[in-house]
């Protein structure tokens, strides 16, 4: 293998070890956009004295599980995507 195509090969393992990275970020994120619009919820239902607050916290609540399901669901199809490259290019590193 020369040069030019070894360089090559780590910049693909550089560049999917950034994805790994950015698809756990993406998950926190998502995680904690989740936490927050529960507490909010739960602020709203505990605090408010108005009905139509506590209507929107209970709203708020199901929609937070439904944001850390689909956070999670996303993460894990992204993973195996990444798996999959990964395998490819331990594939074409090894000349198989």
């Amino acid at each position: 293998m020369d040069m030019r195509e070894r360089r090559s090969v780590e910049n693909l393992v550089l560049a999917i070890v950034r994805t790994e990275l950015a698809n756990r970020r993406t998950l926190l994120s998502y995680l904690n956009t989740s936490i927050a619009l529960f507490v909010s919820g739960a602020g709203l239902l505990k605090l408010s004295g108005s009905q139509w607050l506590e209507w929107v916290g209970i709203a708020l609540m199901p929609i937070s599980v439904a944001v850390a399901v689909i956070g999670i669901v996303d993460y894990r199809i992204l993973r195996r995507s990444i798996e999959a490259e990964k395998q490819r290019a331990a594939a074409d590193d090894t000349g198989t």
